[in-house]
C-alpha cells in the first residue's frame, strides 16, 4: 500500500507564514477530499431537514446539534493546526475524525427517517438463503456459543470496539503521514455507509435477533447486545415509527449489509504496513463471530458488508488517485 510520509504543509503559501488567515475559508484550509466530504455531510444534513418536513417527523435538532459539536470542533481545529502550527499530520487526523463523526451523525438521522415501514422486512428471504446456502441458523449458533460464556462475552466486548478501532486507524495513518491512505479511508467509510443505507432503505432488514426469541439462559450467558429487547424495539419502530427522533433512541438497525463488517475490513486493510496491523487482524478475527452473535446478523449480511467495502474501496482508490494527480498538476502550475 502506498505510503505518503511527506510533511509538507498544504494550502496557499501565504497561509504558511505562522499565522492562520481565517479569510481563506474552508476551501483554502481543507484538502479537496476533505472539503468534498464536508460538503457531502452538509448535503445529507439538509436532505434530513427536507425529509423531516415532508414526512412531518419531529427531530430533536437541538440535541443533535450539541452532539455534532465535537465533529465541528475537530474540523475547525485541523486547518488551524495545518496553517498556524505547521502540524499537517495532526491536522489531517483531526479533520478525518471530525468528518467521520459528523457524517455518521447525519446518516443516523437519515436512517431513522425511514421509519415506519410500508413494506415487509427482508429478513425472511435472508434467513432462508443462509439456511439453504450455508446451513446457518442464528439460534443454533448463539446456543453453541453460550456453552462458552467467557468467549461469548469476550466477543461481545470486541463488537463494541468497532468505532474505537476506526479512530485508532485514523490516528495511526495521521501519525505516519499517510495522507493518501487517510483520504481513501474517509472515502471508503462514507461511500460504504451511503451504500448500506441506500440498500437498507430499499430492502429494510433487522437481522434474526428481531424475529427469533432465544432461551433466556442463552441470552443471559452471552449478555447479547442485540437480544430480545432490542429486537422488540426495532419491530415497534418498523410498525409505528418514532414520535421524536433524538440521540437517546439511536441503536443499530441495519442488518444487510453489515456495516460492522465494513469497519472490520477498513481496520485491517488500512493498517497494513504499520505496527497496528497484526493486533487489528487478531481483534477482527474475533469480530466475525461477534457480528453474527451480538450484532444479531444474518451470515449473508457479512457477505454484503465485504462486498460493500470492496466496491467503496475501489472507488475511493480511484478518487484519491485522481485528487492526487489534480493536486500535483496545480502544484506544478504554481
Amino acid at each position: 500500500m502506498p505510503t505518503d510520509t511527506t510533511a509538507a504543509p498544504i494550502g496557499p503559501a501565504e497561509a504558511r507564514d505562522g499565522t492562520w488567515n481565517a479569510a481563506l475559508g474552508l476551501r483554502g484550509a481543507l484538502q479537496p477530499v476533505e472539503l468534498g466530504l464536508v460538503l457531502l455531510t452538509i448535503a445529507v444534513g439538509l436532505l434530513c431537514v427536507v425529509l423531516s418536513f415532508l414526512q412531518s417527523q419531529a427531530v430533536a435538532w437541538g440535541a443533535f446539534l450539541i452532539s455534532f459539536a465535537p465533529s465541528l470542533g475537530l474540523v475547525l481545529l485541523g486547518p488551524y493546526l495545518r496553517q498556524a502550527k505547521d502540524m499537517p499530520r495532526a491536522a489531517m487526523a483531526a479533520i478525518a475524525a471530525g468528518i467521520y463523526i459528523g457524517f455518521s451523525g447525519v446518516i443516523t438521522i437519515l436512517i431513522y427517517l425511514r421509519f415506519p415501514f410500508d413494506m415487509p422486512l427482508f429478513d425472511a428471504p435472508l434467513m432462508r438463503f443462509d439456511a439453504w446456502m450455508f446451513g446457518y441458523d442464528w439460534a443454533n449458533f448463539t446456543t453453541w456459543l453460550a456453552q462458552y460464556p467467557g468467549l461469548g462475552k469476550a466477543v461481545g466486548w470486541i463488537y463494541g470496539t468497532s468505532l474505537l478501532q476506526l479512530f485508532v486507524v485514523i490516528f495511526v495513518l495521521g501519525f505516519h503521514g499517510r495522507a493518501r491512505d487517510l483520504s481513501r479511508l474517509m472515502i471508503t467509510g462514507v461511500l460504504s455507509l451511503l451504500m448500506a443505507v441506500a440498500i437498507w432503505w430499499a430492502w429494510p432488514s433487522f437481522g434474526p435477533s428481531a424475529h427469533v426469541v432465544l432461551p433466556h439462559d442463552v441470552e443471559l450467558a452471552l449478555n447479547l447486545v442485540h437480544g430480545e429487547a432490542a429486537g422488540a424495539r426495532m419491530l415497534q419502530m418498523a410498525a409505528f415509527g418514532n414520535t421524536v427522533i433524538s440521540p437517546d433512541i439511536i441503536m443499530g438497525t441495519i442488518a444487510f449489509p453489515s456495516y460492522h463488517t465494513v469497519m472490520a475490513c477498513m481496520a485491517v486493510v488500512f493498517t497494513f504496513g504499520t505496527l497496528a496491523f497484526w493486533p487489528m487482524v487478531l481483534l477482527n478475527i474475533g469480530m466475525l463471530p461477534a457480528i453474527l452473535a451480538h450484532g444479531g446478523h444474518h451470515l449473508t449480511d457479512m457477505i454484503g458488508g465485504f462486498m460493500a467495502f470492496t466496491v467503496a474501496y475501489r472507488i475511493a482508490t480511484w478518487l484519491a488517485d485522481r485528487a492526487e494527480r489534480d493536486g500535483g498538476k496545480e502544484s506544478h502550475g504554481c
